[in-house]
């Protein structure tokens, strides 16, 4: 291969890596859009899952909003995670069975084909204060 078709080929992944991020943008709510781009060009692998999970999560949950965080372990220097939030409104038990739903049918086998999964899903609870 030449530097001109390295080049090529590396610019065309940068090219669908931000392809991706921007379809991810539009899926989820994304407080801080920087650090969160930084940790998917860190961990591109997951960038897929990221996409499959938005589709999964709403069929389950259709009404709730998306967000993608990024959280730092204080006790660990550096480790960084990626979760995707799930805000919801729905009794406690609902919410938790809708996520158990989830895990059973397709969470737990797509995550554990990811190796070094840095990526979560995590329920949180809407505030009905205005």
């Amino acid at each position: 291969m030449t530097i001109t078709q390295d080049a090529g080929v590396k610019s065309k992944a940068f090219d669908d890596l931000i392809n991706s991020f921007n379809q991810i943008r539009t899926l989820y709510t994304i407080p801080d859009s920087r650090e969160t781009f930084k940790f998917i060009i860190d961990q591109q692998i997951i960038t897929s899952l990221i996409i499959e999970a938005h589709d999964q999560i709403t069929t389950l949950f259709p009404d709730e909003r998306l967000e993608l965080e990024v959280k730092t372990d204080p006790e660990i220097a550096g480790s960084q995670t990626l979760w995707i939030n799930i805000y919801t409104k729905l009794e406690v038990d609902e919410a938790f069975d809708k996520l158990m739903i989830l895990d059973e049918t397709w969470w737990i086998e797509a995550v554990s084909s990811v190796t070094n999964n840095k990526l979560h899903i995590n329920l949180e609870w809407e505030s009905n204060e205005i």
